[in-house]
């Protein structure tokens, strides 16, 4: 199951602020495919892939919304392509 997940980071007080290390540490969890910083509206995106949608809400609700700094998600799950056909 593939899965894209927004992130909304917040600001930190110092030049860099949150951004980098929040990504930084997203790339090592178990099922990231990818983690990405953004210009606009959200400060990253996130390609996740694993077996069940269950995995997916895991990780989004009981580690990367515990990460400091991140404020908010969207996750957008992607449909599988058998059913496009």
């Amino acid at each position: 199951m593939e899965a894209y997940v927004l992130l909304k980071i917040a600001t930190q007080s110092d030049v860099c602020g949150f951004s980098r290390s929040v990504v930084d540490k997203i790339k090592t969890m178990k099922g990231i495919v990818k983690a990405q910083l953004l210009f606009g509206d959200f400060d990253a995106i996130l390609k996740l892939d694993m077996p069940k949608i269950h995995d997916i809400e895991n990780t989004v609700m009981e580690e990367i919304h515990l990460i400091e700094g991140v404020e908010s998600t969207l996750t957008l799950l992607c449909v599988d392509e058998e059913v496009l056909e």
